[in-house]
């Protein structure tokens, strides 16, 4: 008897442990949800190891436990990233936060449970620019920061990935050569990224912007990544801030059928096909739609005609993969 190969699976996975987010960052539509009524709250642990049993079976390359939220703030998190450590080793586990909660005992916590890479946010050095684009100044953050390379230094961990992750805007471009050199000379890798308008739900976007944006088809994240809010609804991305396209529950049935399901193939195939007629309103308006490699490689450009890369190594390779 043939036995069927299993349906693949994402390549990568967000993962909302729970929702909510101190920051007011201008760039992120995370108020604007909070105020419209939308459901809020925790996953269980029950759910969680569910969904990554069910990953296991077909292993993704990357695991995310945080998705439209900050990760630090759920105290659960280590256990969390153990889980993952412990089912599917092969996988890269990185958490993007804002910071702010990024204590030693926590770091220490993520370091010892298997986390293999922590992308802080951090939109400037000046503290008051900083509390213009985030809600609250910079100070704190860049201690816990340099709190964490200590601890990494101690425990020897050479192959944990440090970065600072910094979008560019018209309010902090004046900040960025200075916070590079900085962060070079604490031995932590700063990236940069172009500014998008999330699935048009940014609405001054375009005045913050110092490129151009428009949108364009070929976008890769329904065909990569998979977006699992804290109750299992799997969202169209991680722009789908207002739930707009639900694809299905991860809690009531598997990860690969919700994802070879016909939602996404829909979109899948609008995308590819440049149909807009089966494309819902995010993606029309969506500044990510553009095909990142001609996105990423205009803001390159951009940012070396402004004199804030040395050469082509300085891009950050890790934002096209």
């Amino acid at each position: 008897m043939t036995i069927a190969a299993p349906l693949p699976g994402p390549s990568r996975v967000q993962i909302q442990t729970q929702s909510g987010c101190n920051g007011r960052c201008v760039f992120c539509p995370n108020e604007d949800t909070r105020n419209s009524g939308i459901a809020q709250g925790q996953m269980s642990p029950a759910l969680f190891q569910k969904i990554i049993d069910d990953l296991a079976e077909t292993p993704p390359r990357r695991i995310s436990p945080y998705l439209m939220n900050e990760p630090l703030a759920d105290a659960r998190l280590p256990e969390f990233v153990r889980y993952v450590s412990d089912r599917i080793p092969g996988a890269t586990t990185l958490i993007t936060s804002n910071g702010v909660y990024l204590t030693e005992t926590m770091m220490a916590a993520l370091l010892d449970a298997g986390l293999k890479r922590l992308k802080i946010s951090l939109q400037a050095l000046d503290p008051e620019t900083n509390r213009r684009i985030m809600g609250y100044r910079s100070e704190k953050v860049i201690q816990n920061v340099l709190a964490a390379k200590r601890i990494l230094k101690e425990k020897k961990a050479r192959a944990f990935d440090l970065r600072v992750s910094t979008i560019v805007t018209n309010i902090n471009e004046d900040d960025i050569r200075r916070a590079r050199k900085f962060w070079s000379r604490h031995g932590v890798r700063l990236v940069t990224s172009a500014l998008e308008n999330r699935g048009g739900n940014i609405k001054d976007a375009d005045a913050m912007n110092v490129g151009v944006m428009k949108p364009k088809y070929h976008c890769i994240r329904p065909s990569r990544e998979m977006d699992i809010l804290f109750n299992g609804d799997v969202v169209l991305c991680c722009v789908d801030w207002h739930r707009t396209v639900i694809a299905g529950n991860v809690g009531e049935c598997r990860v690969r059928d919700v994802w070879n399901g016909p939602v996404y193939a829909r979109i899948r195939e609008g995308l590819r096909d440049a149909d807009e007629a089966k494309l819902p309103p995010l993606c029309l308006h969506c500044t990510e739609s553009a095909c990142p490699d001609t996105h990423r490689h205009f803001f390159s450009n951009l940012l070396a005609k402004l004199g804030l890369l040395k050469s082509p190594k300085d891009t950050d390779p890790a934002l096209r993969t």
